[in-house]
């Protein structure tokens, strides 16, 4: 055998050994999920109503505005928290010791805080709400917004 086809075999050796080491790295670090061991949160939507009457209920509730800042400036749910979603480190490093409150989530028009909503979830949030139709559900239901 010459000396390329021995490189060549070398490096498919070591190939096929790391492909088998990833692979069994990945099978035991995925394992709880497949036998299904990991708590699994799904989240509610809720309509205006709802909030209104959770906000009146529950002094503990935290509402999130995931719009950029300029938007919140112009006017928010009152009581929510600026936590845009564009920085979602930020917003579970925010959140993390609130894990089993009841968290609001509302974007301009609900599309936006359901994708939230579904990360938050996976993350082992437990009571994690959508506002349908986000902001503008909220206004054209008689909502009252601060500034």
């Amino acid at each position: 055998m010459d000396r390329r086809k021995k490189i060549y075999l070398q490096y498919a050796a070591i190939f096929v050994l790391i492909m088998v080491l990833g692979s069994i790295n990945f099978i035991i670090k995925t394992s709880d999920v497949w036998r299904g061991n990991l708590t699994k949160y799904e989240y509610t939507t809720i309509m205006p109503k709802e909030l209104m009457d959770l906000m009146n209920q529950n002094s503990e509730l935290i509402i999130i505005d995931t719009r950029i800042k300029e938007y919140f400036k112009e006017g928010h749910i009152k009581g929510a928290l600026n936590l845009s979603h564009t920085n979602m480190k930020t917003m579970n490093k925010v959140l993390k010791k609130d894990m089993a409150k009841d968290i609001v989530i509302y974007s301009e028009d609900g599309e936006m805080a359901k994708k939230i909503c579904n990360i938050l979830t996976n993350l082992g949030y437990s009571k994690i709400k959508n506002l349908h139709g986000g902001m503008k559900n909220w206004i054209d239901s008689g909502g009252e917004i601060v500034k």
